[in-house]
């Protein structure tokens, strides 16, 4: 069983380059510095994670990506749907390892709407690696408890059950929107903020 930790005792983990599991609104992820290659390595051993598939990662706030100025016309579904369960795929910005990206320098983001999920981050004050607490290709971990079953992490936060869904994935290709895996948010609302948007 996973120690069950408070949120200064996650982020104390965090800080010295450890992995811990927490709810988002759409299932437990599991997390560590997004800057720390070793701990990276080591959210990719948890899952059993194949080469060559990124790791999505939550962001403080929206002025977060401001600050990091990716190329990228998106922003303005962030200002839109953030925070909530909505992935924005931009250019790398620097300093996240190759394991983050999967060599494609390109990067998930979003700012997470769950309010532990959110508070860790925030305290953190920096880029969280965040992807879905399981072994690749099962289900993401629902409750803390399901979160025991894997190895390698350093604790887990407890947040009650987490509704076990993905989120809306959507980039910029080709000179449009393209909608990588369908989420909560639908393609159609997506797209009526995006066309909006874009006659002006």
């Amino acid at each position: 069983m996973l120690p069950r930790l408070t949120l200064d005792a996650a982020l104390a983990r965090l800080r010295s380059g450890g992995v811990v599991a927490f709810p988002t609104e759409t299932s437990y992820c599991i997390g560590c510095r997004a800057a720390d290659a070793g701990a990276v390595a080591r959210v990719v051993a948890a899952k059993h994670r194949p080469e060559g598939k990124p790791l999505p990662v939550l962001l403080p706030d929206l002025e977060t990506l401001r600050r990091l100025e990716p190329e990228t016309p998106l922003l303005v579904l962030a200002d839109a749907f953030w925070p909530g369960p909505v992935t924005l795929v931009v250019p790398a910005f620097p300093g996240l390892p190759a394991q983050v990206t999967a060599d494609t320098n390109m990067v998930g983001v979003r700012v997470t709407a769950h309010p532990i999920a959110g508070a860790l981050v925030r305290a953190l004050g920096e880029p969280l690696v965040a992807t879905s607490a399981n072994r690749s290709g099962e289900p993401a971990a629902t409750t803390a408890a399901e979160c025991d079953a894997l190895q390698g992490l350093d604790g887990v936060l407890d947040g009650g059950p987490a509704p076990g869904t993905h989120c809306t994935v959507v980039g910029f290709v080709d000179g449009d929107l393209h909608l990588f895996r369908a989420g909560p948010v639908e393609e159609a609302v997506l797209r009526a903020v995006w066309d909006t948007a874009r006659a002006y």
